[in-house]
């Protein structure tokens, strides 16, 4: 798990071009980026997170917890979600594992809380495409920073009336690759366990493996009491 740290913090730029809708319906994809830009800006994560996809959340959260039940260190839990279990971690709404989430990673990159503070956000326009609209906007550092600006590429989708973010393709693909970790790891895992019943492997790490065409030694007997 504290290897998940690191790609967490790496997957933070693609995290924020996340853009999600407001929620009335009547908002267009233009407004509901500008409100999402808002509450990046102004780091208020609970506010950022009711602009999200439903969908987008829990699949979030499910590839969290494929991850936490292929690990038993806890390390990396307490780190980013401020829990100490698979078990509790489940038992949060995907919201909150989001918030937590994107919280800690913010905090993780240097300068980046200072960057979204003064930074400025122009929303250009929008191209739509059956039920998602894709938003282009602009950002610029602050002018402290070099004043570097850069034009992004966010996909917005209409969920029932209201537009809602999709997570960007490098979000989807960080969470992809800890799923295929965790599908790894507990693929290794059990060919361990089947080696192990097999006897070709030892339970004990400082026994040598038995040859497959020799019998087993008999245990060796216990020693003789002590005379008095």
């Amino acid at each position: 798990m504290l290897t998940m740290t690191k790609r967490f913090a790496a997957a933070l730029a693609a995290l924020a071009l996340a853009l999600p809708a407001a929620s009335a319906a009547q908002q267009t994809p233009e407004q509901a980026a500008e409100r999402y830009l808002q509450t990046l800006k102004a780091q208020d994560w609970a506010a950022n997170s009711a602009l999200m996809d439903p969908a987008e959340l829990d699949s979030m959260k499910a590839a969290f917890l494929d991850v936490a039940s292929s690990d038993t260190s806890t390390a990396g839990l307490r780190q980013l979600f401020n829990v100490a279990s698979a078990a509790e971690m489940r038992a949060l709404a995907p919201a909150v594992v989001y918030q937590r989430f994107a919280a800690n990673v913010i905090g993780q990159r240097e300068g980046m809380t200072q960057f979204l503070a003064g930074a400025t956000f122009r929303v250009m326009g929008h191209v739509r495409e059956a039920d998602t609209a894709w938003v282009v906007y602009r950002v610029t550092g602050p002018a402290g920073a070099g004043s570097a600006s850069q034009v992004s590429l966010v996909a917005l989708r209409n969920v029932g009336g209201a537009w809602k973010a999709r997570l960007s393709d490098e979000v989807k693909g960080m969470l992809a690759g800890l799923r295929g970790a965790a599908e790894e790891r507990r693929a290794a895992n059990a060919a361990r366990e089947r080696l192990l019943r097999s006897g070709q492997i030892p339970a004990d790490p400082g026994q040598s493996p038995p040859n497959p065409g020799q019998p087993r030694p008999a245990p060796a007997p216990p020693p003789p009491p002590a005379r008095p």
